[in-house]
């Protein structure tokens, strides 16, 4: 690919993503608060459950990722000279992230008690009383930012995986790391930028080893709000 190619590449990739991070951050954001009001019903942390939140992330990725996937379709033929996009992406896409998906809205999960516990503590240092508390915890700034980091992570991570079973299925043989275009990229994604490999092979980044950007086998230093990237190589 160009330098031209790839910026005409990410630009289409952050106008899809901004999209579906608009669509699944107001819906993530009612998971979050419906989490919040398991522990006001009750009064007790074990009440608040993954369940909802993993069933909604799942919908995030069999969506997004076939979405990216038939977007760039023309790209996965060139790359692999076979096939473009096929609904087994989407059978892909669920084989691959059902059981993972189910540790990332535990991880979510377990952030939620942590916060909750957090304004616990404060309350007891302070004496508010339960409805002070209730009140803290239905705020919007509670849930509202983590909402959109979680989207902005999850559908990156969701798009480029899509990409990448595209890809696979295609037979291409190479993949290219495309950084965000903006000053706020970070310096090991700045790194990696225009590094091509192969198809199966891993990107150094920073201290992590990825097979696309977003991918969960980096740490959250190098998947959180990512904006970068993968496309294939002709």
């Amino acid at each position: 690919m160009t330098p031209t190619e790839q910026n005409e590449f990410w630009l289409k990739f952050h106008r899809f993503q901004m999209r579906y991070e608009l669509m699944y951050t107001a819906r993530i954001n009612k998971a979050l608060k419906a989490q919040v009001q398991q522990y006001i019903s009750t009064q007790n942390l074990m009440d608040v459950n993954s369940a909802d939140l993993y069933m909604l992330l799942l919908d995030l990725y069999k969506t997004t990722g076939p979405a990216w996937a038939y977007q760039t379709r023309s790209l996965s033929k060139k790359a692999g000279g076979q096939m473009g996009f096929s609904e087994r992406v989407v059978s892909i896409m669920r084989q691959i992230f059902e059981i993972e998906l189910w540790n990332v809205a535990d991880d979510i999960t377990t952030t939620t008690k942590r916060l909750i516990q957090e304004v616990l503590s404060d309350a007891a240092l302070e004496g508010w009383s339960f409805d002070e508390i209730v009140k803290k915890l239905v705020s919007p700034d509670f849930t509202a930012k983590r909402a959109r980091l979680i989207a902005r992570t999850e559908t990156v991570n969701a798009a480029n995986a899509g990409s990448m079973a595209n890809l696979k299925a295609a037979g291409a043989t190479k993949k290219i790391w495309i950084a965000a275009r903006d000053n706020r990229t970070r310096e090991h994604h700045k790194e990696v930028n225009q590094t091509v490999i192969g198809i199966d092979e891993l990107f150094h980044v920073g201290d992590s080893y990825m097979s696309h950007p977003g991918s969960k086998e980096g740490s959250a230093e190098e998947v959180c709000n990512c904006r970068c990237a993968v496309a294939g190589v002709v």
